[in-house]
């Protein structure tokens, strides 16, 4: 799809909504397990929200428009590869193996936020 399309900044926006909720989602979780308050770094919810941001911008760039339907779906995907491209080249520099774990973590915790990203996206498109 074009990015000079009439729903780009529509699904950008969901993308982000989807990036905040993931971010709410682990920092309530982070504060049940371990007591402590994600909300005075300001560098996790920028890390995630840009992480949706730019699987979606991927997954728009990448989906033909007769398959507009997938676009949720690759966008969840592209931002899971986003993030685990990140954590592999962490890794590979000395980083202990947790920045992994943390990847996995946020695959799962993100699933809310593609299932919302999805629903409204199908919306949008029609």
């Amino acid at each position: 799809m074009k990015l000079k399309d009439k729903n780009t900044g529509k699904f950008i926006g969901v993308a982000t909504i989807s990036g905040i909720l993931t971010f709410a989602i682990a920092c309530g979780l982070w504060y049940m397990v371990s007591g402590e308050k994600w909300l005075d770094f300001w560098g996790i919810p920028v890390t995630i929200i840009s992480f949706w941001i730019i699987g979606a911008l991927i997954a728009w760039l990448i989906i033909p428009d007769r398959k507009s339907y997938l676009l949720g779906i690759a966008a969840y995907l592209s931002t899971i590869g986003v993030n685990f491209i990140i954590a592999a080249f962490n890794f590979l520099n000395g980083e202990n193996g947790w920045i992994v774990l943390i990847a996995i973590g946020f695959a799962i915790i993100s699933i809310p936020g593609a299932i919302l990203l999805n629903l409204v996206t199908i919306r949008i498109i029609k």
